[in-house]
């Protein structure tokens, strides 16, 4: 078993910090990294010591090579690092703009141009102001021309942009990922937006701000936020009062929301900062400085789910036919009656363990049954995906045969129509292996399989009013040390995925939605994933074996006992 971090993996060399914004060649795309709440943290700074100032008569190369290990201490609004700058570009300066991860250290190296130097960086992710975190294309780099002039007989630099860098080592220190709290369109489930910032006592407002900036954009008509579009903080900062966070408020707040909505505000502040900072016991909303009166208790009561739980029991396959497993023994499925006909495979269940799907073995046709009885074809296709039941029991397939089609229908719609085509147009053209909606049902984890290369991604379900899935947002890319073409959910931010395979070793893994990863045992022949609760929770077919994790190896369970799925 392995674990990797999203800088560790990238390789542990020596720490260095520059601050970039606005660097036009700077990589902006590429695959974007995630991460799940490390629990609680201390609002203090754990950067280690204070780095040094500016050298006496230093020459503009060693200036700008003291800024770079500067970079690592943000302490006082990044004091010793503006000591490298003029006094202009020092009042101006914004180093949490954008955050450059470096691969190894960067190389400066002098110019033709008089008080002008080079810096030479390989680039393997970038956190802009937001607190987005997005992997950079393989090999990048970037090169930035810095200028520097005399200050009383000293050089400084005049011309830098905005943001900082730090090597992979430095950013695993300094950052840490914590998740906003966001709604799914009906308000029952809240949905996660992870984002990445230096920790010190700073954190608590930039998480502030950027929930009231709203989501991520592979999150945009997915989820929606109970504060009114354009809030912004009243005051400069968050204080912590008694264990409080105050969140001081505009008046127009007050004016245009009611008591319910000012429940899931509080609702939605307590979920993004209780717990996460462990100086944080509660919020308190404030409007103009004054105590907005909401009874925390109510709100409490009215609170989203979060980390939806799946039962106990899985649909699994046994001789041909539908059965309910759990704990080593199975039964029958009361009311759907035979499905041996159909040959079943890649069996998908719902929540309340009423509906039930697969597909035939020729994986053309997608069946319901449902234990009232009733039973048919839902869509034909072709290579089609594992079914999945979203929590609004909505069913998902997906057409795996390059189109990139993906597939939607109602628990109400009749066999042989109602099905809704939903609108993913970044799918076009790619092989799609895998589709499981999320247990909030506003987001859609994607594995792609094109040229040997496969891909897994998290995109947005966007729904009309009266919840018909009508379009997958543009996606977040998940980065996996394998190559695979099958995953599970195993909670609000966790996912396990693997390169399925009747013969081959297969290393399944499991995901947190910040680029942490985890390589679990290999299996020789490993067919079939299933994901419960956590990710001590995760199911094998291997042959007619089924096998469960046991901490660090796998263990048989039961023999005979197919394709099993825990309900989603």
């Amino acid at each position: 078993m392995r674990a990797t971090w999203p800088g560790s993996r990238i390789g542990l060399v020596l720490a260095v910090i520059l601050l970039l914004t606005g660097c036009s060649s700077i990589p902006t795309g590429g695959p974007v990294g995630m991460s799940k709440d490390s629990g609680n943290r201390s609002q203090q700074n754990q950067q280690g010591p204070a780095p040094s100032g500016p050298q006496e008569n230093g020459s503009p190369q060693t200036i700008v090579q003291g800024f770079l290990r500067a970079g690592v201490g943000s302490q006082d609004e990044y004091a010793v690092a503006r000591s490298y700058l003029t006094p202009g570009l020092s009042s101006t300066w914004k180093p949490d703009q954008r955050t450059l991860v470096l691969s190894s250290a960067p190389r400066v190296v002098t110019t033709p141009a008089a008080g002008t130097v080079r810096i030479v960086m390989a680039v393997t992710a970038t956190v802009d102001d937001r607190g987005i975190y997005r992997d950079a294309a393989k090999g990048a780099t970037e090169s930035l021309d810095v200028a520097l002039q005399k200050v009383d007989g000293q050089w400084r630099i005049s011309r830098i942009p905005d943001g900082i860098v730090l090597q992979a080592r430095d950013f695993d220190l300094l950052f840490s990922a914590y998740s906003l709290t966001f709604y799914d369109p009906t308000y029952t489930y809240a949905v996660p937006d992870v984002r990445w910032f230096v920790r010190g006592p700073r954190v608590t407002t930039s998480l502030v701000r950027v929930l009231l900036d709203g989501p991520a954009d592979y999150l945009k008509g997915a989820v929606v936020s109970a504060f009114p579009e354009g809030t912004t903080l009243n005051t400069p900062s968050v204080p912590i009062v008694s264990g409080a966070a105050e969140v001081d408020l505009p008046q127009q707040v007050l004016d245009s929301s009611d008591q319910k909505q000012r429940e899931r505000m509080l609702n939605q502040l307590s979920g993004t900062l209780v717990g996460v900072l462990d100086s944080i016991s509660s919020v308190r909303m404030l409007i103009n400085q004054r105590p907005l009166g909401i009874d925390a208790g109510e709100a409490a009561r009215n609170a989203p789910v979060k980390e939806k739980q799946v039962p106990a029991s899985q649909v699994a396959i046994v001789r041909n036919e539908l059965v309910l497993y759990q704990g080593g023994g199975y039964r029958p499925i009361d009311g759907i009656g035979s499905v041996a006909q159909d040959k079943p495979v890649d069996p998908a269940m719902s929540y309340d363990q009423r509906r039930f799907a697969y597909l035939s073995s020729d994986r053309r046709r997608l069946i319901s049954a449902a234990t009232d009885g009733t039973r048919g074809v839902v869509f034909t296709g072709s290579a089609l995906t594992r079914p999945s039941f979203d929590p609004f029991d909505w069913l998902w397939t997906a057409d795996g045969s390059g189109a990139g089609l993906v597939y939607t229908a109602a628990a109400a719609a009749r066999f042989g129509g109602g099905v809704n085509e939903v609108s993913a147009s970044w799918l076009r053209g790619r092989t799609i292996t895998s589709l499981r909606i999320s247990r909030d049902g506003a987001r859609a984890l994607i594995i792609t399989v094109d040229g040997g290369k496969s891909s897994v991604w998290l995109s947005g379900v966007r729904r009309a009013a009266d919840g018909t899935p009508r379009e997958l947002t543009s996606a977040l890319p998940i980065r996996s040390t394998q190559t695979v073409n099958t995953g599970a959910w195993l909670g609000d931010t966790e996912v396990a995925v693997m390169g399925a395979s009747t013969q081959a070793d297969v290393t399944p893994e499991v995901l947190s939605l910040s680029g942490q990863s985890q390589e679990l045992a290999p299996v020789r022949g490993a067919t079939s994933l299933a994901g419960g609760n956590g990710s001590q929770e995760i199911y094998l077919q291997s042959g007619q074996e089924l096998l469960v994790r046991v901490d660090t190896s796998w263990s048989n369970q039961a023999t005979g006992v197919l394709d099993t799925a825990f309900a989603g």
